[in-house]
């Protein structure tokens, strides 16, 4: 099953820096992402250039109360935000494998659930795997998300994503 058929959940971070470059459309590779509720407040607390409302593959979902107390666990055991904690929660809760995060703490959390976690860069790269987008817009926003974005990636790792994507 290719990713554009796939379920996934999102903490803030993707989400974010997509907007932040205006190209919400990367994450067309999947055909519904859902957020739990601290993330859609984080995000809706940002200025942001195109209201989540008029985002049609995301959707708000609610954790149970199992879940929510799984949620405050992981802040307190692994040292999460809310957010974070609350979209892994949630993949748990609907049993959705693939999720999204820049940071490298919830990564290690949905790791140690056996989720797979994307970043930004790679719904990026994968955007252009698909060929949703081309080479160019590629590394337009590649070098988008180092200058105009929130996201913290070095100038070497820019340099290193553009010589990959120049292979294909």
């Amino acid at each position: 099953m290719g990713l554009k058929e796939m379920k996934a959940v999102s903490n803030t971070g993707p989400i974010l820096h997509l907007l932040e470059i205006d190209f919400i459309k990367a994450l067309k590779i999947f055909k519904i992402i859902y957020i739990p509720n601290e993330v859609y407040e984080e995000l809706s607390k940002k200025q942001l250039k195109k209201p989540l409302n008029k985002i049609k593959n995301i959707k708000i979902l609610k954790l149970n109360s199992r879940f929510k107390d799984t949620s405050k666990l992981f802040c307190e055991q692994y040292f999460i935000d809310l957010g974070e904690a609350e979209a892994v929660s949630l993949a748990l809760q609907e049993k959705i494998n693939l999720f999204l995060t820049d940071d490298l703490e919830a990564r290690g959390v949905a790791k140690e659930y056996d989720l797979e976690t994307h970043g930004t860069i790679g719904i990026l790269l994968r955007a252009f795997k698909e060929k949703i987008i081309n080479k160019e817009i590629t590394i337009k926003k590649v070098k988008e998300l180092y200058e105009e974005s929130s996201l913290f990636i070095t100038k070497d790792l820019v340099n290193h994503i553009i010589s990959e994507i120049n292979k294909n």
